[in-house]
């Protein structure tokens, strides 16, 4: 079997997951990081896969890699605007593109992505490895199986205190992709619109913005019509926190944590008026691994990916909404 090739654009923290996960995976290979900073890549081969470091090139610069025609698929983990154009020229030379969230932080460019990926029939995804765990899943099966009613209300949280040597996360305004919102925010606002069957009618959103124009904290609201409605509050400054909870007429369900680490189970709480309160142990997976394993597959196979281009621009277009609204604080339409 042949094996995909992949290269990583961008030596982000982040590729200390995806590398092994790449490097594992049975159907492709890494041969190759680019990073912009000098000795960049070669430092990160040597960190995250120094048995192999005789097997990836390194690069100072992307070009080498876009124009490589021997390499299938690019992952970018660059800083959240610099997605759109970097992107764009891999699909433009024909490499699959798996790109870390936001897969933009405009609405146009996402639709502007999916445009350019059809025309050069290439498959394109956003990196929420989370939905890959089983935890997902059975989260999903759960909702899908109408135990808990019809669900009108969810709730998500995500924050952890922001360490300087992450500043850099929150250095330029909102606008310009900086903040919690279009950092930890689209974890967020994703779990909980899978919660729901409609997309987003409106949305509404206020934040503690620092002296940057970047926001701290974030919380908002998001309506979904016909009485259905989801809370979230984000932040950089406040104790470790990623949960959600969904409530439907008749029952409820709790998940604690939902990125889960690789090394441990997942729980997952819910109850009914039928069958009370149940506790439910989902084992340990690498969501990393089985994201890479699922767009391998997907390209090999052309087979369909579990998330979708519409996933991605509806994701687009309610975290530009909640932006919107944080800068006018007005409730703005989608």
């Amino acid at each position: 079997m042949k094996k995909i090739n992949w290269a990583i654009l961008g030596a982000a923290r982040i590729t200390e997951k995806l590398i092994p996960a790449i490097n594992k995976s049975k159907q492709g290979k890494l041969v190759a990081i680019a990073s912009r900073r000098q000795n960049s890549a070669e430092e990160c081969i040597k960190k995250y896969a120094p048995e192999h470091v005789n097997n990836i090139k390194s690069y100072t610069g992307f070009e080498s890699i876009l124009n490589d025609k021997e390499i299938n698929v690019v992952y970018i983990p660059l800083s959240n605007e610099e997605h759109t154009e970097t992107t764009l020229k891999a699909i433009r030379n024909k490499k699959h593109v798996l790109i870390e969230k936001p897969m933009a932080i405009k609405s146009k460019e996402v639709q502007l992505i999916i445009n350019e990926a059809k025309e050069n029939n290439v498959k394109i995804m956003e990196g929420f490895m989370y939905v890959f765990h089983p935890q997902f899943d059975r989260i999903q099966n759960i909702i899908n199986s109408e135990i808990l009613g019809e669900i009108n209300y969810a709730h998500s949280m995500f924050s952890f205190p922001i360490q300087p040597a992450r500043y850099y996360r929150i250095n330029r305004a909102i606008n310009d992709g900086g903040g919690a919102l279009w950092d930890i925010g689209p974890y967020a606002i994703h779990t909980i619109r899978h919660c729901f069957k409609e997309n987003p009618i409106r949305v509404y959103g206020q934040s503690k913005m620092n002296e940057h124009g970047a926001d701290i904290s974030t919380t908002g609201m998001i309506d979904f019509g016909s009485n259905k409605k989801a809370t979230f509050d984000i932040s950089f400054e406040c104790v470790r926190r990623s949960e959600f909870e969904v409530f439907g007429q008749t029952g409820r369900l709790k998940c604690p944590l939902v990125w889960q680490p690789d090394n441990l189970p997942a729980k997952i709480i819910f109850s009914t008026e039928k069958s009370g309160l149940k506790e439910e142990t989902v084992p340990t997976a690498n969501h990393f691994d089985l994201e890479v394993d699922h767009f391998n597959s997907a390209i090999a196979q052309d087979k369909n990916l579990k998330l979708t281009n519409e996933d991605a621009l509806w994701n687009s277009k309610t975290l530009e909404g909640i932006q919107k609204s944080i800068l006018t604080n007005k409730w703005v339409t989608l």
